[in-house]
């Protein structure tokens, strides 16, 4: 009688540590499906936030651009000398009976020959 009630007893553990094992396997199984579900969900996340630093710092750059146009454009309404220094450095205007030279500094094509 001992010996079938340790034969059970055996039996009783032994699906026991099946069904452990399969819990284990069910697990593993849901982690792999979970990370083949959310792994391209947050590496687009990912992408997406750094587009969203870029396209932040794009919107700061043209704000500034847009600011610095903006008071350019009331100069050129409101400051003679302003529209007059404009002319003459962007437009190469110059005033009646005036010279104009322009200095350039001479184009390097290789390091310089000493004698």
């Amino acid at each position: 009688m001992e010996a079938s009630s340790n034969q059970i007893n055996w039996r009783s553990v032994w699906l026991r540590v099946q069904s452990l094992g399969f819990l284990v396997f069910v697990g593993i199984v849901a982690a792999g499906i979970a990370l083949v579900l959310f792994l391209p969900a947050w590496h687009r996340r990912h992408s997406m936030e750094v587009e969203l630093q870029r396209l932040d710092s794009e919107v700061i750059r043209l704000e500034s651009l847009e600011k610095q146009q903006r008071q350019e454009a009331e100069a050129l309404k409101t400051d003679s000398s302003y529209v007059e220094r404009t002319a003459r450095n962007k437009l190469n205007l110059a005033r009646p009976n005036e010279t104009i030279f322009r200095f350039e500094s001479p184009a390097s094509n290789g390091p310089a020959v000493k004698h």
